[in-house]
């Protein structure tokens, strides 16, 4: 186990802001009580509620109650969090099914709304989708949920915070309302906190706490382990129980029949079945919704981020307006009529002005700059970050756009090839500690009979530090760009992550710009 934060971690840790997505205060007092929570439908209480040790201990009955009393898996992805079930995480079932089980249900209620929309933009970005218990514990997924240190949305992001993965907050938006870009940012952040702390427990420790207080304790105590930092009351007591609170709101929903609960199981749900479509700046929704035929409530609905009535005004170009589209499915508590889709794509067609769709728009490879457009605008439209933008073009994220520009959006597959150092020799490959022929042969894809035919290997045993040639495999040597991540290098070479650790005995997932690493290009 390593100690402290490398050099490298430690400086990126300091380019992200001193803060985490929302402030929080050590308790002062020793003699904290039992967990209180408000009576309103949303209680930011729920993700900062804390309680003493003592109560936790006389409640259980058990004087260690950080130790684990049951080696059962939480979680579907062995990559998340440690399935660590101790006395604490007890603690918090019973919490959650006994203490506040109605305002639990309504949490899971509002989470199964948007749940597999949240789930999807996690694995595109190459997270844990259980990650989505982090916002049902933060918000119970109350998009207009507020606390009293204004945080705001389903992820609870302060301005600062949003505004730095590339939300807009003004007087007529404020898109940590937006389910869609929130989550997206809420992925861009967790990324970036793993990226950090290589491990989940201190990164959400650090989603709860701050980075820089994290860091502090990791370098004043010389561990690492969240368990530890914990045990020994280095970390404030709600961030002690944040993630023992996570872990048991993943495992009541697991297990929602023993519990009682029930997850509601819907044909569609809010946000299926809509459109995003361009409209004009300034525009009334109350037209816009009578011209679609459709409820002015449901409208609002769908735009929770919109502070006004009407589109917003201060914008360049149009507004991506979420609309249902025909026959939509979402009655309760808003009854709307059916709209033939010819009808209603004539409606929509007479506020815009042009009719080309978000699909289509994906679709490009490259943009035109148009006047007044910035290098976040277009990429908030085409739903990638400002920096890989920046990469994509060789240009600083501070660039000043021209008109008709041209701007790239997509890396071509011909020029990463080219920025790869090809060797005609295949891979050699130097057996570690816990290697064994099969694993590797699935890894690589590679035939074991033609593994143990090439090596001539004829009981099919290795030893450590012996090294084999991997068959059918050539060699290149990458050099890493700033901005790179592993998990979209792999795709690009249409291998598993896993090939690329293995050949680079990699530690962990992140590599830095400089680095030069072996890749298969077979």
């Amino acid at each position: 186990m390593r100690k402290s934060l490398t050099t490298k971690a430690l400086i990126f840790s300091f380019l992200l802001t001193s803060c985490a997505h929302k402030p929080h205060q050590v308790p002062t007092s020793t003699a904290e009580t039992t967990p209180k929570i408000e009576t309103d439908e949303y209680t930011h209480e729920m993700a900062e509620a804390t309680v003493d040790d003592k109560i936790i201990k006389s409640e259980i009955g058990s004087s260690d109650i950080d130790q684990d009393i049951e080696d059962k898996k939480i979680g579907e992805n062995s990559n998340f969090l440690h399935p660590k079930k101790t006395q604490r995480m007890q603690f918090w079932v019973n919490y959650f099914t006994k203490v506040q089980r109605e305002r639990f249900q309504r949490f899971i209620n509002n989470g199964q709304e948007y749940r597999h929309h949240i789930e999807e933009i996690f694995e595109k970005n190459g997270l844990p989708k259980e990650l989505y218990f982090v916002g049902l514990i933060e918000s119970g997924y109350y998009l207009s949920a507020k606390s009293h240190a204004s945080a705001v949305g389903p992820w609870q992001f302060i301005r600062g915070t949003g505004k730095r993965y590339g939300l807009k907050i003004n007087h007529e938006v404020d898109e940590r309302q937006d389910l869609f870009k929130a989550s997206q940012a809420a992925a861009l952040y967790f990324k970036d906190l793993y990226n950090v702390f290589s491990s989940w427990e201190l990164a959400l420790a650090a989603y709860n706490a701050g980075e820089y207080g994290i860091i502090r304790r990791i370098m004043k105590y010389e561990t690492r382990d969240f368990y530890e930092l914990s045990k020994n009351k280095y970390l404030p007591s709600e961030t002690i129980n944040y993630v023992p609170k996570v872990l048991a709101a993943m495992y009541v929903v697991q297990n929602a029949e023993k519990y009682g609960f029930t997850i509601p199981e819907k044909n569609h749900r809010l946000f299926d079945r809509t459109v995003l479509m361009p409209v004009k700046k300034n525009q009334s929704l109350s037209a816009i919704a009578s011209r679609l035929n459709i409820d002015i409530a449901l409208l609002k609905k769908l735009n929770p981020e919109l502070k006004k009535h009407s589109t917003p005004k201060q914008i360049t170009g149009h507004y991506f307006l979420r609309v249902p589209k025909s026959h939509y499915a979402y009655v309760a508590p808003i009854e709307t009529p059916k709209v033939h889709l010819a009808d209603q794509e004539k409606k929509v067609k007479e506020l815009i002005s042009r009719p080309e769709t978000p699909k289509e728009i994906k679709r490009r490879t490259a943009h035109k700059v148009q006047k007044g457009e910035t290098l976040y605008s277009i990429a908030r439209l085409y739903e990638i970050s400002p920096n890989k933008l920046s990469q994509l073009n060789k240009i600083s994220i501070k660039t000043k756009l021209k008109t008709s520009q041209i701007l790239t959006l997509v890396e071509s597959k011909k020029l990463f090839k080219n920025s790869l150092k090809i060797l005609k020799t295949p891979i050699v490959y130097k057996i570690r500690r816990g290697d064994n022929l099969n694993e590797l042969a699935k890894i690589f894809n590679i035939r074991i009979s033609h593994l143990k035919k090439a090596n001539r290997l004829a009981r099919g045993q290795v030893k450590v530090g012996q090294k084999i040639v991997l068959p059918k495999t050539r060699k290149g040597i990458y050099t890493v760009k700033k901005g790179d991540e592993l998990a979209k290098l792999a795709k690009k070479l249409n291998q598993p992550m896993a090939a690329i650790i293995k050949l680079n005995a990699l530690k962990r997932k992140s590599i830095y710009p400089g680095q030069k690493i072996i890749v298969n290009i077979d």
